[in-house]
C-alpha cells in the first residue's frame, strides 16, 4: 500500500472557520474521510511530494504500543458485535487514529481484509506491531466465527501482561530515579561546591580534611575530563547494545544474571513465569496445538534462559515426554509452577491448569511487588542520607576548620 503526502483546506464544522493543514493517506477519499472524522469538511485536496514526509515513514521499531493495540482491539471487539462488517470497522479505525505512524499500519490492514485477506493475514504482514499470539488467536476466532469474543479475550490477555510489566517496571524505575539524584547532587558539590574552599585554604595554607580532598579531586578530575567521561560512557553503551543484539550468549548471561539478582530476581521469574502460563492457557483455550502454542509462547518471552526451557520443552513433546520436566529442578522455575504442569498434563487438562497459575500468579505479583517496594524504599533512602551526610561532612568540616584556624 502506498502512502502519499496531501496538502488540505478545509471547514472546521464546529464553528465554520477555513483551515490549511498537511497530512498523509493512501488516496483522496481516505483523507476526505480522516478529515470528516476530526470535524473538518475538506474544501481541497491535492497531493504532493514531501522528503521530510518519506523520511518520516521509516521507523526502526514497533509502531504500536501495548496500550495502543489494546485499545484497537477494544474497539474492535465492541465494532463487530454491534454488526459492523470486518472491512468497515477497519476502515472506521483507520481513518480515526490520529498519529500518522499507526494509522498508515492500519490503513495497510485495512486494504488486505477489503481485498479478500482476513483479519489474522492482514495481521501477519506487521509482525513487530502484531504479536503471534495475538494472529493466532484471531485466526481461531475466524475459523470458528467467534471472532468478537476471541477479540476480548485477547484485549484480557494483553491487559493482565500490560499490567504486569508496568507494575514491575515501575518498581524497577524506583532505585533508578535514586541514584540518578544522589549522581546529580554529588557532581553539583564535587564541581560547584568544594573548589570554593580549595581556594580559600590555599590563600591560608590550612590543610584540608581527608573527605573533603577526595571529593575535590574527584570533582576536578570530572572538570578536566568531562568529554573523555561522555566518550567512555557512550562508547561502553554502544558495545553493551551492539554486543547484547548480536551475541545470543551475551543475552543468555544477561538473563541468568537477571534471575539470580538480589530482590529482582524473584521478579523477573513472576514476569516470565507469568507470561508463560497466561500464554499457553490462553493459545489452549483456543484449541491451538501444544507445539505452535510454546513457539507462539517464545515470542512472547525476552530473556534466553526461559527461551531454551520452551526449546527443551517443545524437544520433549516432540519425543513423546511431558513439557514440564524442561522446568523441573531448574533455578529459573518454581514449585508451584512445576507441579501444576505436571498435574496438568498428567490428568490432561493442561489448558485449565495453567490458567490457574494465571490467576495466581496474577494474585501473588500484587504481593510481591508490593513487598518489594518496601524492602527497596528504606534501603534506598538509607543510600542517599549516607550520600547526604558525607557530602554535608564534606562541606562543613573545611568551615569547622577554618573558623578554628582564625580564632
Amino acid at each position: 500500500m502506498k502512502i502519499h503526502d496531501y496538502k488540505y483546506k478545509a471547514k472546521r464544522m464546529r464553528d465554520g472557520k477555513v483551515v490549511k493543514g498537511k497530512t498523509e493517506g493512501p488516496s483522496k477519499a481516505i483523507v476526505d474521510q480522516f478529515l470528516f472524522e476530526n470535524g473538518l469538511r475538506a474544501l481541497e485536496i491535492e497531493k504532493y511530494r514531501s522528503l521530510y514526509g518519506q523520511l518520516s515513514r521509516v521507523t526502526l521499531s514497533s509502531v504500536v504500543s501495548e496500550r495502543e493495540l489494546i485499545f484497537y482491539l477494544k474497539q474492535m471487539a465492541a465494532l463487530l458485535k454491534s454488526g459492523v462488517k470486518m472491512n468497515e470497522a477497519c476502515e472506521i479505525l483507520a481513518a480515526q487514529q490520529t498519529n500518522k505512524n499507526i494509522r498508515r499500519i492500519l490503513f495497510s490492514v485495512y486494504f488486505n481484509v477489503n481485498s479478500g485477506m482476513t483479519l489474522s493475514e492482514s495481521m501477519k504482514e506487521h509482525p513487530r506491531e502484531f504479536p503471534k499470539v495475538l494472529t493466532s488467536m484471531i485466526a481461531v476466532g475466524e475459523s470458528t466465527g467467534d471472532l468478537d469474543e476471541v477479540l476480548r479475550e485477547a484485549v484480557d490477555y494483553f491487559e493482565k501482561q500490560y499490567r504486569l510489566k508496568s507494575s514491575i517496571k515501575s518498581t524497577l524505575m524506583l532505585p533508578v530515579i535514586y541514584l540518578v539524584v544522589a549522581v546529580f547532587v554529588a557532581i553539583f558539590l564535587m564541581v560547584g561546591v568544594l573548589p570554593q574552599f580549595e581556594s580559600m585554604y590555599a590563600g591560608l595554607g590550612g590543610d584540608l580534611p581527608g573527605v573533603t580532598v577526595f571529593f575535590m579531586n574527584m570533582g576536578a578530575f570530572v572538570r578536566g575530563n568531562i568529554l573523555y567521561i561522555i566518550g567512555v560512557v557512550i562508547l561502553v553503551i554502544a558495545v553493551f547494545l551492539l554486543v547484547k543484539k548480536r551475541s545470543r550468549r551475551f543475552q543468555f548471561f544477561l538473563g541468568v544474571v537477571a534471575i539470580k539478582l538480589p530482590l529482582f530476581g524473584a521478579l523477573v521469574k513472576l514476569n516470565n513465569l507469568s507470561r508463560i502460563s497466561s500464554t499457553v492457557a490462553e493459545m489452549l483455550k483456543n484449541h491451538i496445538p501444544l507445539q505452535e502454542t510454546l513457539k507462539n509462547t517464545y515470542e512472547v518471552i525476552d530473556n534466553k534462559v526461559y527461551q531454551e526451557l520452551l526449546i527443551e520443552a517443545r524437544k520433549n513433546i516432540t519425543q513423546g515426554d511431558f513439557m514440564s520436566k524442561a522446568f523441573e529442578h531448574h533455578y529459573a522455575s518454581e514449585v508451584v509452577f512445576n507441579r501444576m504442569m505436571h498435574v496438568g498434563e498428567r490428568s490432561g487438562e493442561l489448558g485449565k491448569m495453567m490458567k490457574s497459575l494465571s490467576d495466581f500468579y496474577d494474585e501473588d505479583s500484587e504481593v510481591k511487588i508490593e513487598r518489594l517496594k518496601k524492602a527497596l524504599e528504606p534501603l534506598l533512602l538509607i543510600f542517599i542520607y549516607a550520600l547526604i551526610v558525607v557530602m554535608i561532612l564534606a562541606v562543613m568540616l573545611p568551615s569547622l576548620a577554618l573558623s578554628d584556624q582564625l580564632m
